[in-house]
């Protein structure tokens, strides 16, 4: 692998988005910028922590290695262990803070266009048992019910961040990931989403709750057993 490599920001203020940074050092320090403290690469975003994260240089590969940081920091939507070292290869996602921050590791030449690879999911331990993507069913409550391709897409990665904040444009990467932001295809509207979420709420009988935090996202919940006997028991808000 040549030196120096890249890092892409996909999403992480202050840059914007395609934005690019040069590992031009052996070991690049990343994090949020304060007082007393800045790092190589600073992000302006509280839930970064001060050191967040190192990427150096060690017998041509680069790695990169959690600083212990408060919200963690994942490759490929799997969670570092502090302080252990993780070769990265092309195209690597890196994601600080619950995906508020983005980067994409780039050892090529920037004449080159990168290919997008699948948005990470979030891991929740309890999820994988109650879902089959190849037959796109997902068990809640004790029942089965199966979706669409985008229906379950959709529902799979809001019940991996159950009662956590899932952006809408997280939504709208991992569902449509042929219609990213530079597309000649139009843009996906917020009634593609909501009527998506309708047809969710609608198939599960009401077993669960997408709370609309409106032009921004969605909290999913699922309701208790009892209360999913009457579709008045429970309620969605668009």
């Amino acid at each position: 692998m040549s030196f120096p490599s890249r890092l892409v920001v996909v999403r992480g203020f202050p840059f914007d988005g395609g934005s690019t940074f040069q590992l031009h050092r052996s070991n690049t320090l990343l994090g949020r910028k304060d007082g007393q403290w800045e790092p190589d690469l600073a992000f302006d975003n509280v839930y970064v922590s001060r050191k967040q994260a190192s990427i150096y240089l060690e017998n041509g590969n680069y790695y990169i290695m959690d600083l212990d940081s408060k919200h963690g920091t994942e490759v490929n939507g799997s969670r570092l262990i502090p302080f252990m070292p993780t070769v990265l290869s092309a195209s690597d996602s890196i994601t600080f803070a619950r995906g508020m921050v983005i980067l994409v590791f780039s050892p090529i030449n920037l004449e080159e266009t990168l290919d997008f690879k699948p948005l990470p999911l979030p891991s929740n331990d309890s999820a994988p048992d109650r879902m089959d993507p190849v037959r796109q069913i997902i068990r809640i409550h004790g029942s089965s019910y199966h979706f669409s391709e985008k229906e379950y897409r959709c529902l799979e990665l809001l019940l991996r961040r159950e009662r956590h904040f899932v952006g809408k444009d997280e939504i709208i990467r991992y569902v449509w990931p042929e219609r990213p932001a530079d597309s000649k295809l139009p843009p996906v509207s917020s009634e593609e989403i909501n009527s998506l979420l309708y047809r969710i709420r609608k198939k599960t009988n009401h077993a669960i709750s997408i709370e609309n935090i409106r032009g921004k996202g969605y909290i999913l919940q699922q309701l208790p057993a009892q209360k999913t006997e009457s579709p008045a028991a429970a309620h969605v808000r668009f």
